[in-house]
């Protein structure tokens, strides 16, 4: 698996090189210092990264131009933003842009790496400050601001105790192997349950799906 990290803190870079190494023994990590370097490392790559972190502030371009090109030029490589930001605005934006996740750095070790997992499992990230704001409005994958609707504000009440522990853990960033493991499930009985709540909530993905877990935290 490689892994390119655009970063324009020479400290954090390593401190999070080393973090991503650790998801797999064959992990090949590759860093850059700005949008330059970035855009470079993509264009001489022969082997394209599986997975882009990047920092919203560096030299060289506007992260929003940075991630439009790298979306509209590699659609299939997921980009997982990484930045000291917990703005709102900073957050749906890049998820309209067509981020695949928003980290914040002040995130645990633990968070960071199971939203890295999440999304490289083809899932989406939204960190839990977005579920803290008093509209709870977040970025869906549209692309468009999505305040829940009344009508669907009721909906989880219809979910059972084990849904909403399993809704709770989908809204960490927890992956269907470590949602089983934590709540001591088959991974096969994780995957029902989210079908489930699918089903319930009336929507199509785990990233409509969180939307509704601000009320039940």
């Amino acid at each position: 698996m490689k892994i390119l990290i655009a970063d324009d803190h020479p400290l954090y870079r390593m401190a999070l090189s080393g973090l991503l190494s650790q998801l797999d023994a064959k992990t090949d990590i590759v860093d850059c210092n700005d949008f330059n370097e970035l855009q470079a490392e993509m264009l001489n790559a022969t082997d394209l990264p599986d997975l882009i972190v990047l920092d919203i502030q560096m030299p060289g371009a506007s992260f929003q131009d940075a991630l439009k090109k790298l979306k509209r030029d590699h659609p299939s490589i997921p980009v997982v933003i990484v930045s000291a930001s917990e703005e709102i605005g900073d957050m749906t934006q890049s998820l309209q842009l067509g981020a695949d996740g928003y980290i914040p750095k002040s995130s645990t070790r633990e968070v960071l790496v199971s939203a890295i997992r999440l999304v490289l499992s083809g899932g989406k990230y939204i960190p839990s400050q977005a579920f803290n704001l008093p509209d709870a409005k977040v970025a869906t994958k549209t692309g468009h601001l999505s305040k829940q609707a009344p009508e669907k504000s009721h909906a989880t009440q219809h979910l059972t105790r084990r849904q909403k522990n399993v809704l709770e853990l989908m809204a960490q960033g927890q992956s269907n192997k470590e949602i089983a493991a934590g709540l001591n499930l088959a991974e096969s009985t994780v995957k029902v349950h989210i079908t489930a709540i699918f089903r319930t909530l009336g929507v199509s993905n785990r990233t409509q799906a969180v939307l509704h877990a601000r009320e039940i935290a």
